[in-house]
């Protein structure tokens, strides 16, 4: 590590042991610190976004101790570097560690996760929040204009715009709320046969809590199904789950399938081939969105 980060940052001046992370999409430089602290170091033009995530961290602290505290944030004027030390949260992404638990672990796991997503979404947006529907309304109005050019089904593709469309009224007056916004196994922590925390926040934005879970059909039930539906459990508290929740969820599922293959054409062709294939398994699992609620979750 550069000398003059070491010197620059105080919770380097008496490290002993310093270890890069280089897993994840994440474009920050991460180190581990002792087992005890995470260092994400990013370029300085990301400085004020980051110190909004900073300060966010610290105040989801205090509604759940499963993610990190918030301990330095900085910059290093002569690296156009900035910086942000963490407490290290122990275990192993969901995505690798969920294949060494047992069914019945996997479930609990995924309660624990959802139970604390919900305490997450109790943070209330900022006064000068523009309203969720406003803001989603823009954002699916761009993907969609990227969607058409895709090499996809055209059946497929004419399919997904009109649910969309006929179902844009759903998010109308909807909570303006915390969002982690990548919420899924790779983000999620396993230590010790249990859930322990939920990382990576850089991606954090303001709106429907629901949409939180767009990503548990694409990407945590490919993992693990007993941990999705614990998740859903979990976030609800064991209680029953009324369609009004289903008709959302499902609705934030087809949007996704939308945002992802336009994001992942943008990133490489086996990125995208891959999505596609897990549009394909959404779709199936809700029957092209004639159920709102996904075959892989039963009703008890």
């Amino acid at each position: 590590m550069d000398k003059h980060l070491m010197e620059s940052i105080s919770h380097l001046s008496n490290a002993k042991e310093i270890v890069e992370l280089k897993k994840g999409y994440s474009n920050d430089q991460k180190y581990v610190i002792d087992q005890k602290y995470l260092l994400r170091i990013f370029p300085m033009e990301e400085a004020a976004k980051r110190q909004n995530e900073f300060i966010s961290l610290n105040r989801l602290y205090e509604l759940s101790k499963y993610v990190p505290k918030g301990l330095e944030f900085g910059d290093i004027d002569d690296l156009q570097k900035a910086y942000m030390v963490l407490t290290f949260l122990p275990g192993i992404d969901a995505e690798e560690g969920l294949s060494k638990l047992t069914e019945v672990q996997q479930y609990a796991a995924g309660v624990s996760a959802g139970s604390e997503l919900k305490k997450l979404h109790t943070l209330s947006a900022p006064l000068d929040q523009p309203a969720w529907e406003h803001v989603k309304v823009e954002k699916i109005n761009n993907y969609m204009l990227e969607f058409k050019e895709l090499d996809i089904d055209q059946n497929i593709m004419e399919f997904l715009q009109m649910y969309i469309e006929s179902n844009l009224y759903l998010m109308k007056d909807r909570p303006n709320k915390f969002q982690h916004d990548d919420f899924h196994p790779s983000n999620l922590l396993i230590h010790n046969n249990s859930f322990s925390g939920i990382i990576d926040f850089q991606r954090m934005d303001w709106g429907d809590p629901i949409h939180d879970l767009q990503k548990l059909g694409f990407f945590s039930k490919q993992v693990s199904i007993e941990f999705t539906k614990g998740i859903l459990d979990g976030y609800h508290d064991g209680q029953f789950i009324e369609d009004t929740f289903w008709k959302l969820y499902s609705f934030y599922s087809a949007v996704h399938i939308v945002s992802a293959l336009v994001w992942g054409k943008k990133r490489s062709q086996s990125q995208f081939d891959l999505l596609l294939n897990y549009s394909f398994d959404v779709l199936k699992d809700h029957e092209n969105f004639r159920c709102i609620i996904p075959n892989w979750y039963s009703r008890n």
